[in-house]
């Protein structure tokens, strides 16, 4: 993802959890039965605000890259402020799962909202008189896309996700992926996106991403 050979700004490690005006998302990552513990072993800041954390496993190495960028949206909404999750998990086994869970937490009772999804995007919104909250991902034909293109994730896993390989539940969505081979990577990216209360509220827009371009963004 970078090389962390030309990193300097070592920073304490802390965990990928993402405030919100209406919650805290939390991450859960599984890989090949390892759940991979909340506080990353390395840390880097970047010039972006972003920061690179490193986990280290006999079977794996996974980096994540998470950090603030600006939304690019249509005329006529409201400020967003968005933090992107970018997971990238490095096989040095065979890994026969990949599994990230985003879930919004500590929810206001008087919140409300739900599942959507778009043509490329599985994402929830909830809002109350004070905020709306976007958290949203890839859905599964677009992993598949990627697949195809070369793009993000191994070539093979076009004819191997699931249909039901994204799972949307109340405030919480699970990615179940496919296995990794040996010496293959896979990177799996999760937006978060709050605004105040509008009639036309761009949060669920803001969480449609194209990784690449963000990931750009944040590693600056």
């Amino acid at each position: 993802m970078l090389d962390t050979d030309v990193l300097s700004r070592a920073v304490p490690p802390r965990a990928l959890d993402v405030v919100t005006p209406l919650g805290q998302v939390r991450f859960a990552v599984r890989v090949a039965g390892w759940d991979v513990p909340a506080r990353p072993e390395l840390t880097w800041g970047l010039g972006s605000g972003a920061r690179l954390s490193r986990w280290r496993h006999r079977a794996v190495r996974l980096d994540v890259l998470a950090g603030p960028s600006v939304p690019r949206l249509p005329d006529g909404f409201p400020p967003v402020t968005r933090e992107t999750t970018i997971f990238r998990v490095l096989a040095r086994e065979s890994l026969d799962e990949f599994v990230v869970q985003a879930e919004l937490t500590g929810v206001p009772g008087d919140a409300e909202g739900g599942p959507s999804t778009g043509e490329r995007l599985d994402a929830f919104t909830v809002e109350n008189a004070d905020a709306v909250v976007s958290v949203g991902g890839p859905d599964v034909e677009t992993l598949r896309h990627c697949s195809r293109a070369g793009q993000h994730v191994p070539p093979y896993w076009s004819g191997q996700l699931a249909d039901d390989a994204v799972e949307l539940t109340g405030t919480t969505i699970t990615w179940q992926l496919p296995a990794v081979e040996r010496g293959d990577y896979a990177e799996l990216w999760v937006s978060v996106a709050w605004s105040e209360p509008s009639e036309q509220p761009g949060t669920w827009f803001a969480v449609d991403i194209d990784p690449a371009r963000v990931r750009r963004e944040l590693a600056q």
